[in-house]
């Protein structure tokens, strides 16, 4: 049955995760084709023209767009693919770029997510694959079918069995933590999180549960600076008293100096985040970090769908 569903399948590999697009080629037994990617004199993105895409083909095409430019290459691919007559395009995006600008937050506040979803759209796309999104409401920004994967199961099934208390570090990750805890039967713990109203900044955090000589693990859907993650963790240190204190993310964006202080802070024993992103230069700095495949959570999406 699979071999019918991917007969006339090509993967797309884009400039952000080579490895993943490869990945998903190699279990897809499809044609895998790099994206040759080029800049005019004034900077804007170019790409050299899909030869390679056939009549009535599904073209999947693979982006975890951290950036403006990554993201004009991908929309640009689409619809180079969506030139030739009867296909189908599949837009892989594990990281959904703008996913935190999900509401309006005043008068005249764009809302990034819904602009990108819309310019999906736009530029062709027919159906679109993403994990554990930010903020689920913006399913609600696509007319497209799109399918919104969760890790929640798969990483069940790595922690049932251990003597550990799951923590929320704040209350937007409590809904996967208590999911997790329902499949696990593992104890939870929440992290209340107060900003400061003028900075935005972090002014005080309270836990309410209890980890004391116990191991604590910090889930969430990503981390960016890691400064929740490192603050919630010397907090469970130091007045949960917690033996040890492991993060287990989806997206590790790991910006900024967020390798360099993972690897020094003693309050974090390991961070485990899917790959969902490239880490293989992340992990060649960080000893602490290691990584989780979503391969064949996409591709049981993919091959529900015609190609």
């Amino acid at each position: 049955m699979i071999g019918q569903l991917i007969r006339h399948t090509k993967v797309f590999s884009c400039s952000s995760h080579p490895s993943l697009a490869s990945s998903i080629a190699s279990s897809l037994s499809c044609p895998l084709v790099p994206v040759n990617l080029g800049t005019f004199s004034n900077g804007e993105t170019k790409i050299a023209p899909l030869s390679s895409v056939g009549h009535g083909e599904h073209c999947i095409v693979v982006q975890s767009a951290q950036t403006n430019d990554q993201l004009m290459e991908t929309l640009l691919t689409i619809q180079a693919c969506k030139q030739v007559p009867g296909t189908f395009v599949s837009a892989v995006l594990p990281w959904l770029p703008y996913t935190r600008s999900d509401k309006t937050e005043g008068r005249n506040y764009p809302i990034g997510s819904r602009l990108v979803c819309n310019m999906l759209e736009g530029a062709g796309a027919d159906h679109v694959v993403t994990v554990d999104l930010h903020s689920p409401q913006i399913e609600g920004f696509f007319s497209i079918p799109f399918s919104h994967l969760q890790t929640t199961a798969l990483l069940a099934g790595e922690l049932k069995g251990r003597d550990v208390v799951l923590v929320s570090p704040d209350a937007g990750a409590m809904k996967k933590v208590s999911a997790l805890s329902e499949l696990t039967g593992l104890p939870f713990a929440l992290i209340h999180k107060e900003r400061c109203p003028e900075s935005g900044g972090i002014s005080r955090m309270t836990l309410v549960g209890d980890v004391r000589g116990r191991g604590a693990v910090i889930v969430d859907d990503m981390a960016d600076t890691c400064g929740t993650i490192l603050k919630a963790a010397q907090l469970l240190v130091d007045q949960g008293g917690a033996a040890t204190v492991e993060a287990v993310l989806t997206h590790g964006i790991l910006s900024g100096g967020a390798v360099t202080a993972i690897e020094r802070e003693d309050c974090l024993t390991s961070m485990c985040v899917s790959n969902s992103l490239s880490q293989t230069s992340n992990m060649n700095l960080c000893r602490k970090l290691s990584t989780f495949d979503i391969t064949g959570l996409i591709l049981q999406e993919l091959t529900k769908f015609p190609c």
